[in-house]
């Protein structure tokens, strides 16, 4: 094979997992830091006085549970313990005084010192009983010391502290594919009319409307929207109303709508070609992510794609509204649209997967049309003398019909990889627990494709392996640049049921959260909201003082609420959306459990809830993701991070903090959208995403005396992924590929969750396929659990009893377990890492102790410094992360092709667009061109005469031409280190000089510094 084509798609297999932005990746840390003997990964931290406490009480509940100790030996252990606690005992009543003489002097108010003595006579009165009941063991004899034992653990048991740990449903993995549930399309007028009533007007509910403002609104609307009268008179005359120009739910005018259409000239031609050749048809149901976050990802489904039409014209005063109806389309255009498929009921149940009532028709004994319920838009045009081409504002005179959404496709096919490499799903995930080498599943899978690749097509370009150059360029729109509006539609309407100024409320997906505590639900929170309202929003949970009397406590404590003994503190849930509180909660004892559920209301199917347990004091952010996640989206919010941490004065903790934390989920979801695809190419399917949600937590440790919380310290951060839906089809009717598909990219996710921490914060993580990797390095056998070897297999597998318990309900609900035989101590993380597989679909579990379908930091973490404080967050301390990201990033593309002006790693790169690529991930945007990237540095005062670590450097060349790249390092005196892609290579790389050698020395023009 091409050697040059093999280090471009080594891109792809050891580095693409880096390519985004996202954060601060090192290429070798993985490697170099991975533990090789458990001997260096144990916690070097002292355990407080109430940890060693709560270890030897849980000592003495092991001792008397077990069954393989007599009588005597137990009475002779618990007597060890007991003298034990009786030391710590000292330690622990000599802080009870000194915190009641800290509250004393600092005259909080009483209610604060009554919590302080209630807490003591809690703990005083549990000591008692235990130590009764000890003595009673002690003296006793004979079979009576039975009856004492039985006391003493149901006691130990009524105050063992709450375990996190949420039992799986083997019946709904998170990693899974919905259950197609076929449904008719509706062929009646009055079907739609009972299903989805039209909202009321605006103008009933006496409410305000916000319309389009760029010209007059005379003639636009009838003459006075304000009487009801006026409004019988536009519904009978089918003249426009007020609602057909309003913003609402779905259609917002962001500037970017606002910029699209000026850009577009408010022109409706513009506009609908615009639309219909730039946003992918993705076959979704509902209302998902509304106008504006269409334009930015640019695809939709068909309700998405009609509300950014109707923004784009509506900010062009424009009326325009939904209509929805059922449409008739033959079944070839069909295949082409809904993504290149060969099998007419491979595509149709795809379609239906997606939650769309769809149905073939049947004509000799074929498949020859499809019926699908639809939704596409009526403008009100200028129509009769130019038919829209030079429309007048103001002079509408007709409405036209547009449908943006369906549109066909070119497609390019390259190797079908699922044949050649005769893939398995469950094979490749035993093979790669059971491979050395650190990698991503990603990356494993790569390394299949190339040893295939090198014996069988050595010569292969990449157009041969994936059909174009470029992964986008497979699937391309055929554009068509229409000079006027056409004013029909592409395919036969059966029924017109509807037409709405705004999407019935039921047809729009729905996210709720509600944060309980106890099964009453005390003093909670509810709220819900539409995803279209939410959807690229930051959504966190945070805790501040329930009170003042609970905010001068913290104040006295310094001023965080991680400083305050937890059983002192009261706090409150707040529930932030981009930084605004939109609802706070009752009061909850700081360190203890809630329970918080997110509820999905999908259109197609119903609602599905999912629960976690979090712990008052954490902040976490909410990531939904209803669709892929592109580059784009990502970059802006990374943008917003690094601005934030340059302005800290100006912004909240939840700018910094909550924001950091949604963009780790925001990027674990963009990188399984690009691995994926990769996938979904090289087996020769189409995937779509389901609405899916990861919760990134800061988390607190939690020190317990006597099931109460006694002290409470900052933890690592961890990802809890609940709900990862993903909807994959072969588009030759394969079934088999698909259970394969969603093994591998299972698989993917739960390598994200932990490598997506050591990306953002250079420090070891865990996940499901980390720790059996581990394992199978450090030699602990891993075992593969089925009703058949069940009996044999859990008793000698050494794992919590939950985590039995819950491989024995998988087993029982025909799933199977892969597990490691024991517990590992990775860092200051103990554990096990397992999987529960689905091996009929390929859905999955991917957990970890603690009943987590996610990951976590292995390391408290020390740098860069993430904080529940603001006052600790420092821009000089932040840059450390925005220096790693231009650094990792730039390591992670050595190997990749040169390529003449190259803007795109996946197909190569040239000087300028190797630093234009690695600065844009970081946040920061810098023009195209060595040559313009030279005057802009100059010209704003940001070119320097000595280099600093992730500048640019900038050389002229002998033939007037201008080079760039990357400061890497300073390797010795005298010698600079960089990263840059020469064209004579062929390939970008690290190379060095010397700084008063040449060519160096006479070439090179300055230092460009962009992290200041």
């Amino acid at each position: 094979m091409n050697r040059n084509f093999s280090k471009l798609l080594a891109i792809i297999v050891l580095v693409f997992f880096s390519w985004t932005f996202a954060g601060v990746f090192q290429v070798a840390y993985a490697i170099d830091n991975l533990p090789q003997t458990s001997n260096n990964t144990h916690s070097s931290r002292t355990p407080k006085s109430e940890e060693r406490f709560q270890k030897a009480i849980e000592e003495i509940g092991e001792i008397l549970e077990d069954p393989s100790t007599d009588r005597e030996a137990k009475a002779a252990k618990v007597k060890e313990k007991k003298a034990e606690i009786e030391n710590l005992d000292t330690e622990i009543r000599k802080q009870f005084a000194e915190t009641e003489k800290k509250l004393r002097e600092a005259r909080l108010p009483n209610e604060i010192l009554q919590r302080h003595h209630k807490f003591v006579k809690h703990y005083e009165d549990n000591l008692n009983e235990l130590k009764a009941n000890l003595d009673s063991i002690e003296k006793t004899k004979g079979l009576a010391v039975e009856v004492e034992i039985e006391k003493a653990k149901k006691h130990l048991q009524r105050v063992k502290p709450p375990k996190k740990h949420i039992p799986l449903d083997p019946n709904k993995l998170p990693h899974r594919t919905p259950k197609i549930e076929k449904r008719e399309p509706r062929l009646k007028k009055e079907d739609f009319e009972r299903d989805f009533p039209n909202p009321k007007k605006a103008q009933a509910q006496n409410k305000p409307i916000l319309v389009a403002s760029i010209g007059p609104l005379k003639g636009l609307l009838s003459s006075d929207s304000d009487s009801s009268s006026s409004d019988l008179l536009a519904q009978t005359s089918n003249q426009p109303t007020p609602a057909d120009l309003a913003e609402n739910i779905d259609i917002q005018f962001t500037p970017e709508i606002r910029a699209k259409a000026q850009e577009l000239g408010y022109n409706p031609v513009k506009i609908y070609n615009w639309v219909r050749n730039n946003i992918e048809f993705v076959p979704t149901y509902g209302s998902i992510q509304g106008a504006h976050m269409t334009l930015l990802t640019k695809q939709g489904n068909a309700f998405d794609t009609a509300s950014l039409l109707i923004a784009l014209l509506r900010a062009s005063n424009i009326p325009a509204r939904y209509v929805y109806g059922t449409i008739e389309i033959p079944i070839d255009k069909v295949m082409n649209w809904v993504g290149g498929f060969t099998d007419p009921t491979s595509a149709l149940d795809f379609i239906a997967s997606g939650g769309i009532p769809v149905t073939g028709i049947i004509s000799e004994g074929k498949v020859t049309k499809a019926r699908i319920e639809h939704v596409w838009v009526e403008a009100w045009v200028d129509y009769v003398s130019s038919r829209g081409s030079r429309h007048k504002m103001g002079q509408g005179d007709t409405w036209i019909l547009l449908d943006a959404s369906f549109k066909q496709y070119k497609y390019k096919m390259g190797i079908d990889l699922f044949s050649s490499l005769s893939f398995n799903g469950k094979q490749f995930l035993q093979e790669y627990i059971g491979d050395p080498q650190d990698t991503l599943p990603y990356q494993y899978y790569s390394q299949q494709m190339f040893s295939w690749l090198d014996v069988h097509m050595p010569s292969a370009t990449i157009e041969d392996i994936i059909g174009a150059d470029d992964i986008d360029l497979t699937k391309t729109i055929y554009e068509q640049n229409f000079p006027y509006l056409l004013g029909t539609l592409p395919y036969r309407t059966i029924v017109e049921g509807g037409k709405y100024s705004e999407i019935p409320d039921v047809l729009r997906h729905k996210v709720s959260f509600e944060i309980s505590e106890g099964i009453l639900g005390r003093e909670g929170i509810t709220i819900t909201k539409n995803l279209p309202e939410i959807s690229g929003k930051r959504v966190t949970l945070s805790y501040i003082p329930a009170t003042a009397n609970d905010e001068a406590l913290v104040t006295q404590y310094g001023g965080s609420i991680l400083n305050v003994p937890p059983y002192l503190l009261n706090v409150k849930p707040v529930i932030k959306i981009d930084g605004a509180d939109v609802r706070t909660g009752g009061s909850f004892g700081m360190g203890s459990g809630q329970t918080l559920m997110v509820t999905f209301y999908d259109p197609a199917y119903g609602t599905d809830i999912i629960e976690n347990t979090i712990i008052a004091g954490t902040y976490s952010a909410i990531t939904i993701q209803a669709q892929k996640t592109p580059i784009e989206i990502v970059t802006q919010r990374m943008e917003m991070l690094r601005n934030n941490s340059k302005n800290i004065d100006s912004v909240t903790l939840d700018d910094l903090l909550g924001e950091l934390l949604y963009d780790i989920g925001l990027s674990y979801f963009h990188h399984l959208t690009f691995e994926n695809d990769l996938y979904a190419k090289t087996l020769q399917m189409v995937y779509i995403k389901g609405a899916s949600e990861a919760i990134t937590t800061l988390d607190v440790n939690v020190s317990y005396l006597f099931g109460i919380p006694r002290s409470v310290s900052q933890g690592g951060l961890g990802i809890d992924v609940d709900r990862n839906i993903s909807i994959p089809a072969s588009i030759t009717g394969d079934r088999n590929r698909t259970k394969e598909f969603m093994v591998i990219s299972g698989m993917t996710s739960s390598a994200w969750e932990n490598r997506i921490f050591e990306i953002f914060l250079d420090t070891p993580s865990v996940s499901a396929m980390k720790l059996l990797k581990y394992a199978n390095q450090q030699g602990v056998p891993i075992y593969t659990i089925d009703s058949t070897n069940i009996g044999q297999l859990l008793p000698a597998i050494q794992v919590s009893s939950e985590i039995k318990m819950e491989i024995q309900n998988a087993i029982n609900a025909g799933k199977k377990v892969v597990i490691s035989q024991t517990e590992l101590q990775y860092y200051e993380w103990s554990g096990v890492g397992y999987v529960v597989l689905d091996t009929t679909t390929g859905a999955g579990a991917y957990m970890i102790s603690g009943g987590l379908s996610g990951g976590g930091t292995a390391k408290v973490l020390t740098n860069p410094p993430i904080t529940m404080s603001k006052d600790s967050w420092q821009y000089q301390r932040m840059k450390y992360a925005f220096t790693n990201i231009v650094r990792s990033v730039s390591d992670g593309l050595k190997g990749t092709l040169y390529l003449k002006g190259g803007k795109d790693p996946q197909t190569g790169l040239d000087c300028s667009g190797f630093t234009k690529y690695v600065y844009g991930n970081a946040g920061y945007m810098i023009p195209d061109g060595a040559v313009y990237q030279y005057n802009y540095f100059r010209d704003n005062n940001m070119l320097f005469p000595t280099p600093k670590e992730s500048d640019l450097f900038f050389w002229k060349n002998r033939d007037g031409s201008y080079h760039t790249g990357i400061v890497r390092d300073f390797p010795r005196e005298g010698e600079i280190g960089i990263i840059d892609a020469p064209g004579a290579k062929r390939k970008i790389d690290y190379r060095t000089f010397d700084t008063n050698g040449e060519p160096w020395k006479s070439s090179i023009l300055g230092y460009g510094r962009v992290i200041e």
